[in-house]
């Protein structure tokens, strides 16, 4: 399966401006999400910010575990989502 993904303008705080591929999401947990999220063609996992996970009703209550980026180490907690890509 091939998706085609758009490529969305974002301002940056440092005043430039960036195309970035992204994809209209919906995040389905306890509760509904609808975002943009960001395509990492090379990701290994997917990551959202723990106020979404919240809002969505997910159990963060298992191992804090560290995960890497380009941008470093960070913690994370495994959870499960269901996504659904495209507009509804």
């Amino acid at each position: 399966m091939s998706l085609i993904f758009r490529y969305k303008r974002v301002d940056r705080p440092d005043k430039t401006t960036v195309k970035l591929p992204s994809v209209p999401i919906t995040l389905i947990g306890k509760e509904t999400f609808d975002t943009i999220a960001l395509v990492d063609s090379g990701a290994d996992t997917c990551v959202m910010p723990k106020v979404i996970a919240e809002i969505l009703g997910l159990d963060l209550s298992g191992e804090i575990a560290p995960i890497f980026g380009l941008g470093g180490e960070t913690k994370c907690v495994e959870a499960f989502v269901t996504i659904l890509i495209g507009k509804k």
